[in-house]
């Protein structure tokens, strides 16, 4: 097996772990800044040495999240036009332009300048790999693959870290320099990895490319059988789904604050929510600041620096547990868990440093503790969610521009975290934990009130789940397909309900968006899985050749 041709569960690990470097080298991103801005070498660079300008330094910092909010919104046209793959490989050589830029920089013009160029491809790449990750994945482990993800976006934050502080030791430009160029590294075996990938069959579909969409579901199923069941049941729903977006009209950015019938504007809402919640939550007051509370909490550099890393490994074992419980739990679940986690130890943070700011010294483990624990809290549940619920949850047609508004939303709530942590750990101190504890608690609200669970159902079956109730019932005529990869899945395993999200992780009952409409489908669907004659045209293997 060539490496231009992988099939079945090679291809899948090979995409898993190909989008997976592309969160790796997003979280080097994340924990990179948290050495270089506090290197001595950096700061006189920066003409910050002898006068410290925590408002110019946060700038430094926050100014690359401007540059990955438009490199994100701009997916929503470039994606559909050149293609998921096409995407990231464009993002990935802006990402290397940039970070060329970065290492070279003598001044703060210059690094500012790199640093929104250099955002601008991340950008690209955080809006592009999970929606590319969620159109290949099956139901049954969607949440596990773009989870996986995630865990390496850990993965690289601990990189960072651990690297800076091996260079703390040799000091001098080099310390701060070589860590920014490294990025490109990562982007490089992203770039390269991308040629050895499928397009994603959902894009082909969309564009005309039946044939091609056919290879690449044999591809990932089979033997490159396109008359296997599994493959048709998908097929066939994707082909559906698709026609009935076409029915509805929509393909551009304006459908996306219209409600309509697909009710488009509510997933907006929701997927743009979820970033917001994730900046808010205070992770980047931790990640992007994490040696600066260490020194606040009364160590040395290099001991600060230190427990970075350790940090780090936590917060690696963290984001690990979702490959294992968001599928089974239910994302849900893990949202509530996560912010009351949360909520709790930034509470706890908050009054332990209080009390080392009055002279209480011996409180500095408190907080050093469990700002750890919540490293491994945020990592375990809204590390993914963040990512995973807006890739899912918008149609074929919109799902590219959809994510792009969701990542460019997380992206500004980046900038706007990155931008006043500065300022606030002068002034508010041992308040800002305080602040961003409230925050979690009260994000527990929208969640209660308006996310539905997503954990088992096709994105064709999202996509209607979200759909008002005379399009859900015209989509059982104009669309019977749409199910059939989810429950062949589960007639595969052997009994369906031991598949589905326990009840507890189910959003309160709703007219509007029932969480059971694959359910009442469920009768045509066996009907057609086992009725269907294996009959799907032997499509053409030329997927690879459209780029």
């Amino acid at each position: 097996m060539g490496l231009t041709n992988l099939k079945g569960k090679t291809l899948m690990n090979a995409s898993t772990a190909m989008a997976g470097i592309g969160f790796l080298l997003f979280g080097y991103d994340q924990g990179v800044m948290s050495g270089v801005v506090a290197s001595d070498s950096f700061k006189y660079y920066m003409g910050m040495l002898e006068h410290e300008n925590s408002a110019l330094m946060g700038a430094i910092v926050a100014l690359y999240e401007i540059g990955c909010m438009a490199g994100a919104l701009s997916t929503g046209k470039i994606g559909d036009i050149l293609g998921r793959r096409k995407t990231i490989r464009l993002g990935c050589f802006i990402l290397c332009l940039g970070a060329i830029v970065q290492t070279a920089s003598v001044n703060v013009g210059m690094m500012i300048f790199a640093r929104i160029f250099t955002g601008i491809g991340n950008g690209m790449n955080t809006a592009t790999i999970p929606v590319y990750q969620a159109e290949l994945s099956p139901p049954k482990n969607r949440g596990a693959h773009v989870s996986f993800e995630a865990s390496l976006l850990a993965l690289g934050v601990g990189i960072a870290y651990w690297l800076e502080f091996g260079l703390y030791f040799v000091g001098g430009d080099f310390a701060w320099r070589f860590p920014l160029a490294f990025q490109m590294f990562f982007a490089i075996i992203l770039f390269i990895g991308s040629f050895f990938l499928p397009e994603s069959p959902r894009w082909l579909q969309s564009r005309g490319y039946e044939e091609d969409c056919k290879v690449v579901l044999a591809r990932l199923y089979t033997d490159e059988d396109t008359t296997h069941p599994r493959c048709i049941a998908e097929w066939e729903e994707i082909r559906d789904g698709i026609e009935l977006e076409r029915r509805e009209g929509i393909h551009s950015y304006k459908e996306l604050f219209k409600k309509g019938r697909l009710n488009n504007r509510y997933r907006v809402l929701l997927g743009m929510g979820g970033q917001i919640m994730q900046q808010f939550g205070g992770i980047n007051v931790i990640s992007y600041y994490l040696t600066d509370i260490f020194l606040q909490a009364g160590m040395t550099h290099a001991m600060a620096m230190l427990m970075a890393g350790i940090d780090s490994i936590g917060y690696f074992l963290g984001a690990l547990t979702p490959i294992y419980t968001i599928d089974r739990f239910g994302r849900r679940a893990l949202m509530y868990a996560g912010l009351i986690g949360q909520a709790v130890t930034l509470f706890i943070v908050g009054g332990a440093q209080h009390a080392v700011e009055i002279g209480n010294k011996s409180a500095s483990g408190a907080v050093i503790a469990f700002v750890m624990v919540y490293n491994a809290i945020f990592g375990a549940a809204w590390l993914g969610l963040a990512w995973l619920y807006p890739s899912e949850i918008f149609p074929t047609a919109l799902r590219a521009k959809g994510n792009s508004m969701s990542t460019g939303a997380n992206w500004l709530g980046n900038f706007v975290v990155a931008m006043i942590a500065p300022v606030l750990f002068q002034y508010a101190k041992f308040w800002t934990f305080i602040m961003f504890g409230l925050l979690n608690v009260i994000f527990l609200i929208p969640i209660y009130l308006w996310y539905p669970e997503t954990n088992g159902k096709s994105l064709e079956e999202i996509e209607v789940l979200f759909a008002t109730a005379d399009l859900q019932e015209d989509a059982k005529s104009i669309a019977p397909s749409i199910g059939n990869s989810s429950r062949f899945d589960e007639k595969r395993q052997g009994d369906s309900e031991s598949q589905r999200v326990p009840s507890i992780a189910s959003r309160p009952t709703s007219r509007r968006f029932p969480s059971n409409f694959s359910g009442a489908l469920h009768k045509n669907v066996d009907k057609n899985i086992e009725e269907k004659p294996a009959t799907m045209p032997n499509a053409r293997r030329d997927s690879d050749d459209q780029e």
